[in-house]
């Protein structure tokens, strides 16, 4: 134990003290071969290493795989979790968390490890130590033994501190606990499980102090007080019984456990010993004395364990007062505590002797400070351990030991005065393998210690602290000034810069190590920030991406869904079928079962609604879908790359209907079977009648032969016989026939039970049919919407387009309406009326290109050329209007073909009077054509025109809707006024 006490006292060395990052791997390696006493004695000989050990540790979870073990190794030891706790607070509710939400299970022994003593004093449980052990309740059952009820049994015990927590745990739980451990106890071949079992009702009937009521004055819980009747009058003697064979078993020959599992058992004994009530103890030992004595004999074993020896004489005091015992049995004891040397000395001498010498025994530890290893340490926690017992008992009986030798026990304390109190020879204890610090106060507690046992000592004697009294009349005074004085202030000035020095380049150290440290941590949770933020970056390009992905076939899904409702009207036929069979199915068994008819009944009426609703989603939506199949045309080639997912959707749906079709002949099959059981149910009945009839018969016949028994006395006991006999075939006859009945129903039974499971099999499939069919209504429904709304959408793009044309529209009767003024101020107005209609014609033609396609003679292009260059001519001429030469013959140059109507061009003034043109000589010159008349004539036919241009535009409007209404329809200002210019180039007249 001293060389592996020694390796960890190293590696930890190595550790606390490096100034890098170490590995913990060597570590690892040496506290997988200590044992649980190791690092205790190491977290007592060195406290100066438990903190640094418990930040190392924590800042390498991070980094390394066996961080977590090692600190799960350590924390078994009482110093080094409450230094742990006391550093980092959150440590044992973040291990709660992760054991809880996470699968790793790791989590789970460290927990244990942490709550395995009862928390400081100043620490506040956390919250989820309540569901930490409802999981470990919940993970015993499926293998209760040794392993599972350990951790249990280690959190009740470290839960002796904070026993409220036990109210936050379910009542169901605990009765599981109860149920399951009572199960265990009942398995004999289990030794540790039975025990600790036993040890864990122990721990929660001491943690529970009052069986009776709950903190807030309510009744205990049934399970609360089933484990402490494992403690009382009920079953105390019982558990009595156990507990002692338990012991009995372990200190045999035959037991297969090792020393420390036996001694660890034995120490389960004593706990739960401990929990028994003491009258229930003193019944025991009254009538079980035997075994008593046999587990006496068990300890005086030749070849016995030394630790065990120990843990049985200290269970043995637990039961039965130290003077009842056998002396072999308390000399057992002492030899276990006593080096050999002192055995023999002890052999020699009284017992005013014994307490003498344990006294000499701590002062001479005391006195022992030159070495400086773990044997010291462990004699001085001994001495101190031996004065706290000598203090429990009564001042009187101690001095009555020692009141020889109280004088010399004082002069030992104030010899021993001068140099105390101790502290460290040196600074650091690193090359040391016990703390120079822990050992000077192990020997300052020791020697306060025995100061406070000579004063009550004292006390008892004459009533005054004596001690104290010869320790003031004492010269502390020193004996010769020193003449080198400044030496010894040059001295002792360097030791206090050097110690100042010292303290403060380890608070530099501490510093920048909690810097770097501090520094390490802020990085941490930044870098995984960055890295959260890149994988959410990515994640939701991703998304994006996924999201256009699905958009994309939902579009192709709504446009499939047109070409599915076929598919659709065929299942719901199908569906039909299938439910009316079901339905007579239903009503073959309604005598049978009349509630599932019942529930039948209403969801068949369910059924119907929603088909009902279905077909009349689906009528209205193949009105909707009637009235765009325009629209769907340019769509039939998306729908040619969709046919192949059709073809195996159709192939799954064939699938399905051919399943259905099975089971339409299985239920067939049933129907028959259901019909064959109606007709044996039938012939039984009918058999029974005839064994009625025949039972009635033979009852006729008794009563015959009883009135022939009474006309016939001599053949009474024949007759008797005879009927007795009758009466036991009758009676087996009924018997077997009532079996037989009673067969055929247990038979009807199974399979009317058969026929319903396999019903409602039918029924689920039903369910799932129904609500494909109805996602599919939805995805139609949903489908429609999205029609709708794209409708909407261009019905609004129309009406912007309607709008617009109107704005060209009205601009252009104001263009015609100025040219017409140009007009008849430039003096051409002959023949307007004739020219307004092929006007408005080609105005219409060119801003209506629907309108222009309709049955009417169109314009040659040739024509609207020569249209063109005639009012260009006049348009670029730019002087004075020519006056009229002085002849009678019109200029020939300014007549243009444009100038005679078109024969087959429509007009509105068709029913109107033409005039025809005459020669300029030939017009009377006293009453020339006014312009004004013409332009008012122009304006008239122009809002003509203009109106019912728009009355067509209302009509035509409707139209619209069934063509691209993307284009762009620009109507540019050259071009009206070429149509403008074509339409005045017929309205020119010879000046």
């Amino acid at each position: 134990m001293a060389e592996q006490l020694a390796l960890v006292v190293r590696e930890v060395e190595r550790l606390v003290t490096a100034p890098y990052v170490p590995s913990l791997q060597d570590l690892y390696g040496v506290v997988q071969q200590c044992s649980l006493s190791t690092i205790e004695s190491w977290a007592f000989c060195k406290p100066c290493q438990v903190s640094a050990l418990g930040d190392v540790l924590v800042e390498a979870l991070s980094r390394s795989r066996v961080a977590l073990p090692l600190l799960t190794a350590f924390s078994n030891a009482s110093s080094f979790r409450d230094a742990l706790l006391n550093r980092r607070q959150m440590i044992l509710d973040a291990f709660l968390q992760k054991a809880l939400e996470t699968h790793e299970h790791e989590y789970i022994p460290a927990c244990v490890a942490l709550l395995s003593s009862p928390l400081p004093p100043d620490a506040v449980p956390p919250a989820r130590i309540a569901p930490f052990i409802t999981k470990l309740v919940g993970m015993m059952p499926d293998n209760p033994c040794a392993e599972t009820i350990t951790p249990l049994y280690t959190i009740m015990k470290g839960l002796q501190g904070s026993p409220k927590i036990l109210d936050d745990i379910p009542s169901e739980v605990m009765s599981n606990l109860q149920v399951e451990f009572t199960k265990t106890l009942r398995n004999f071949d289990d030794h540790m499980g039975n025990l600790l079992c036993l040890g864990t009702f122990a721990q929660i009937a001491l943690a529970r102090s009052s069986p009776s009521q709950n903190q807030h004055g309510s009744e205990a819980p049934s399970w609360l007080l089933n484990i402490n009747h494992f403690f009382g009058p009920k079953r105390g003697l019982k558990t009595l019984d156990l507990v002692v064979l338990r012991v009995i078993l372990a200190c045999s020959s035959s037991c297969n456990l090792g020393p420390s599992q036996a001694a660890e058992s034995i120490k389960l004994a004593i706990y739960i010993v401990d929990a028994i009530q003491l009258d229930q103890k003193q019944i025991w030992m009254a009538s079980n004395s035997s075994k008593l004595a046999k587990l006496c004999e068990k300890a005086g074993r030749d070849g016995l364990d030394d630790e065990i020896r120990t843990m049985v004489i200290i269970f043995l005091l637990g039961l039965v007062p130290a003077k009842s015992l056998p002396s072999q049995v308390r000399d057992f004891g002492s030899n276990a505590l006593l080096y050999k040397d002192s055995q023999a000395v002890l052999a020699s001498t009284s017992g005013e002797s014994t307490t003498q010498y344990l006294l000499n025994f701590a002062c001479s530890t005391l006195k022992e400070n030159d070495s400086q290893d773990q044997k010291t340490v462990s004699k001085l926690r001994l001495a101190s351990l031996v004065l706290a017992g000598l203090r429990e008992v009564d001042p009187k009986l101690l001095l009555s030991n020692i009141s020889s030798s109280m004088a010399a026990f004082k002069q030992g304390l104030v010899g021993m005065l001068e140099s105390f109190s101790k502290r460290p020879s040196k600074d650091s204890c690193n090359e040391s393998n016990v703390c120079l610090s822990q050992q000077c106060k192990l020997q300052n507690e020791l020697f306060v210690s025995l100061i406070k046992l000579h004063n009550s000592v004292s006390s008892a004697q004459n009533g005054g602290d004596t001690l104290m009294q010869s320790l003031v009349g004492n010269d502390f005074s020193s004996r010769r000034a020193s003449r080198n004085w400044r030496q010894d202030m040059t001295s002792a000035f360097m030791e206090t810069s050097r110690n100042t020095h010292t303290t403060m380049m380890q608070k530099i150290e501490d510093v920048c190590f909690e810097l770097e440290r501090r520094c390490y941590d802020v990085e941490g949770p930044v870098r995984a920030a960055e890295e959260q933020r890149d994988r959410i970056a990515e994640e939701n390009h991703q998304l994006k991406e996924h999201i256009e992905q699905q958009e994309t076939r939902l579009s192709e899904f709504s446009e499939f869904f047109a070409g599915l409702h076929d598919e659709n009207t065929r299942l719901e036929e199908q569906m039909q079928s299938e439910s009316a069979r079901v339905e007579q199915l239903s009503k073959s068994l309604a005598s049978v079962k009349e509630e599932l008819q019942g529930q039948q009944w209403q969801s068949e009426k369910a059924i119907c609604l929603e088909k009902e609703q279905a077909r009349s989603k689906e009528l209205e939506m193949m009105a909707a879908l009637t009235e765009k199949d325009d629209q769907i045309e340019d769509l039939q080639e998306e729908m040619r790359l969709l046919q192949t997912e059709h073809e195996r959707i159709r192939q799954t749906l064939d699938q399905v209907s051919k399943e259905k079709d099975s089971s339409l002949d299985t239920s067939g099959l049933m129907r028959e079977e259901i019909a064959g059981m109606r007709d044996s149910l039938e012939q039984s009945r009918l058999l029974a009648v005839q064994k009625e009839d025949e039972i009635k018969r033979l009852l006729a016949a008794k009563d015959d032969l009883r009135m022939q028994v009474a006309t016939l006395k001599s053949t009474t006991n024949e007759q008797n016989t005879e009927v007795e006999r009758l009466i036991n075939v009758l009676q087996e006859s009924e018997e077997q026939m009532s079996s037989e009945i009673e067969k055929i129903k247990q038979d009807h039974s199974v399979k009317v039970s058969r026929v319903t499971s396999e019903m409602t099999k039918q029924e689920d499939q039903i369910r799932q049919l129904q609500a494909a069919m109805h996602a599919a209504t939805l995805d139609a429904s949903r489908n429609t919407q999205l029609k709708d709304k794209r409708i909407a959408h261009l019905e609004k793009k129309i009406q912007a387009f309607r709008d617009e044309r109107a704005a060209k529209a009205r601009e252009f009767s104001e263009a015609q309406q100025h040219i017409g003024r140009l007009m008849g101020v430039m003096g051409f107005s002959s023949n307007a009326p004739e020219s307004t209609s092929p006007k408005h014609q080609r105005a219409r033609s060119s801003i209506n290109p629907i309108e222009a396609a309709s049955p009417q003679q169109p314009i040659s292009d040739d024509e609207d050329a020569q249209l063109a260059e005639s009012f260009e001519s006049l348009a670029s001429f730019n002087g004075p209007t020519p006056k009229r030469p002085r002849g009678n013959r019109p200029p020939q140059a300014l007549t243009t073909p444009s100038a005679v109507p078109r024969p087959k061009g429509p007009s509105p003034t068709k029913g109107m009077p033409q005039s025809a043109r005459q020669p300029l000589a030939a017009a009377n010159n006293k009453s020339p054509i006014k312009p004004q008349a013409s332009n008012l004539s122009k304006h008239s036919e122009v809002d003509a025109s203009f109106q019912q241009s728009q009355a067509q535009e209302n009509v035509e409007g409707h139209r619209l809707q069934d063509f691209d209404l993307d284009m762009d329809l620009e109507f540019s200002k050259d071009f009206l006024f070429s149509s403008t210019a074509f339409t005045g180039s017929n309205d020119q007249a010879v000046p």
